[in-house]
């Protein structure tokens, strides 16, 4: 019995040890053709911390030098790359479809400063800092095509239906579908998709007739 639950814990030990090595597995490709495979992960939102193995003194590449960085940090791994999203200013963006139409996801996290407010007796007290997640999603057609802000998970963002039905405007079908509302926000990669696979030129141009 002794023996068994010895196995037991020693197998869940390694899964884990294998599970934590797999979540932080990462590939980073240089612009000069250089790879780097070990463990990687995003900081100070235009970096990423790497080191080859565990106990290595980790090191600090920029995005300027990289062509992408792919880690383990979900389900499936994710392709991290440096886009322009404004003209002039570049930030990591994570793919989440290539094609025709490209599809890339801004993600910021953290916690919003303390704020010190006066209450009815006149003492001044801190309310802490909210969590925030911010979504903003961006898309761009061809290879080197405009990169175009399609909003946000913000509640005061730009309108999406309208945003995306201009966007895709060239694909009626698929605008039809968006604005009677089949395709919402969070059917961004669905969009994109159908756009991708279902709107090609010839299709359009019938479309158009």
């Amino acid at each position: 019995m002794k023996k068994t639950i010895l196995l037991v814990l020693i197998c869940c030990f390694v899964g884990s040890s294998i599970a934590i090595a797999q979540k932080d597995a990462a590939t980073l490709y240089f612009k000069d053709g250089k790879q780097l495979k070990g463990m990687a992960k995003l900081v100070n939102g235009d970096q990423v911390k790497f080191k080859i193995n565990k106990g290595d003194k980790p090191e600090k590449y920029h995005f300027e030098k990289l062509e992408q960085v792919v880690i383990n940090d979900r389900e499936e791994p994710s392709t991290y790359i440096y886009l322009e999203t404004r003209e002039g200013y570049f930030n990591v963006v994570r793919e989440l479809e290539i094609g025709k139409v490209s599809l890339y996801v801004l993600e910021q996290t953290g916690y919003s400063a303390p704020m010190f407010v006066g209450s009815a007796n006149g003492q001044m007290n801190m309310v802490h800092g909210n969590y925030y997640d911010i979504k903003n999603l961006y898309v761009s057609k061809g290879v080197n095509g405009e990169v175009t802000h399609l909003g946000s998970n913000q509640l005061f963002s730009k309108n999406f239906k309208n945003a995306a039905s201009t966007y895709f405007s060239d694909c009626p079908v698929l605008v039809e579908k968006i604005q009677n509302k089949e395709y919402k926000k969070k059917h961004i990669r669905d969009i994109v998709n159908f756009y991708n696979l279902k709107c090609n030129e010839e299709h359009v141009l019938i479309l158009k007739k």
